[in-house]
């Protein structure tokens, strides 16, 4: 696909797009419902999980395992108190993050993430990978703005980057980020890698599937 307009700046998803956060994300909440006495789910459930933010993730395994009489705040501070114990750890960027980030870094291309992860876990986990510095706009989920599939994330991004929404790729691996996208005006390709709750890559509705952000950067620069 030839898109109409230059692209001038890149925002990416974090969770299933720039990392692997799956594995941490499943420990702290197996450690959460341990102390709840909550059978723990399978790896592959709480994948399909992964990306309304915290309280969502939360709220629906404990529904998948018939708890919810237990109080869901709760339940929430106990798992992000797991994961900032965890946070990093073991998370690491996906094949060709880093080098697609160096080339588009290096092209003039300007950067930002935008997830509905609360802020301090988004930040770590971008420090611990190194990739922080590349990234200088983010906008995480508990910054007050309406999360995704909305597109008013993205819509700030546009902003404090000072690039038009048309000239700004969303890159991401879920309906989420589809949607947030087409609200907000943003071309969006995915990756096929992502979570996108256990369904597969070929159902988004996204403008290219590309393999690697590598790729997405070298296309993004016509090579």
């Amino acid at each position: 696909m030839i898109i109409p307009n230059p692209i001038r700046a890149v925002i990416f998803d974090l969770d299933g797009t720039l990392m692997d956060t799956a594995g941490e994300i499943d420990a702290a909440l197996s450690r959460t419902f341990g102390e709840l006495g909550v059978e723990p789910l399978a790896t592959q459930a709480v994948t399909a999980l992964i990306g309304r933010g915290v309280h969502s993730l939360v709220e629906r395994a404990l529904e998948k395992r018939g708890a919810g009489a237990i109080d869901v705040d709760d339940a929430v501070e106990r798992f992000e108190k797991h994961y900032a114990a965890l946070v990093g750890s073991a998370a690491d960027l996906f094949p060709g993050v880093r080098e697609g980030l160096r080339v588009l870094e290096a092209n003039g291309r300007k950067l930002a993430v935008v997830t509905n992860k609360p802020r301090i876990f988004t930040v770590k986990l971008l420090q611990r990978a190194g990739v922080d510095s590349a990234i200088p706009v983010v906008v995480a989920g508990d910054d007050g703005i309406r999360r995704k599939p909305a597109g008013d994330m993205l819509e700030a991004a546009c902003a404090r980057m000072q690039s038009a929404p048309a000239e700004t790729l969303m890159l991401g691996d879920s309906d989420n980020d589809v949607i947030a996208a087409r609200a907000a005006g943003c071309p969006v390709w995915c990756v096929p890698y992502g979570y996108n709750e256990g369904r597969p890559p070929d159902t988004l509705a996204c403008d290219r599937l590309v393999a690697t952000v590598e790729e997405a950067a070298r296309l993004i620069l016509g090579r």
